[in-house]
């Protein structure tokens, strides 16, 4: 049986950074359920999910440097560590998480704070996701993998 182009490319990329994306994956897809429930049951706007979604993407995107993706000869794969730029962001980013909600409230309240953040947080990781798959791509595209 042949090898399809992405299952060749994953044996290439550290395990751990696999396993950390499909857990980012499954809470990406229940929060995006989440937040289809809710829209569709009308307990609160679809603009404050897509406006939450769109700055977390954003975060996400900025966020996952906190990882820096390189390739290591060793074990001829993708691997993430974390370096002093990433320690930063890893401060910053935990700083945004857990004080989001208490900068937001000043401005929306109830339900439509509730879309907000569970949009934000969604995009966060779905930003998070697409961002390293295209550093991994990018590395193993340069080595013409």
């Amino acid at each position: 049986m042949e090898r399809t182009e992405k299952e060749s490319k994953r044996q290439y990329v550290e395990d751990r950074l696999i396993k950390r994306l499909r857990i980012y994956l499954v809470v990406v897809l229940v929060l995006f359920a989440a937040i289809v429930i809710e829209v569709a049951a009308g307990r609160f706007g679809l603009a404050y999910a897509l406006l939450g979604v769109a700055i977390g993407f954003v975060v996400g995107v900025i966020v996952s440097r906190e990882y820096h993706l390189s390739w290591d000869e060793e074990t001829n794969s993708v691997v993430a560590h974390i370096d002093w730029l990433g320690a930063i962001l890893l401060v910053g980013y935990l700083i945004f998480v857990f004080t989001k909600s208490y900068f937001l409230g000043a401005y929306v309240q109830g339900a439509a704070l509730f879309a907000l953040l569970l949009g934000i947080t969604a995009g966060s990781m779905l930003g998070r996701i697409l961002a390293t798959r295209h550093g991994i791509s990018k590395i193993l595209k340069t080595l013409e993998i």
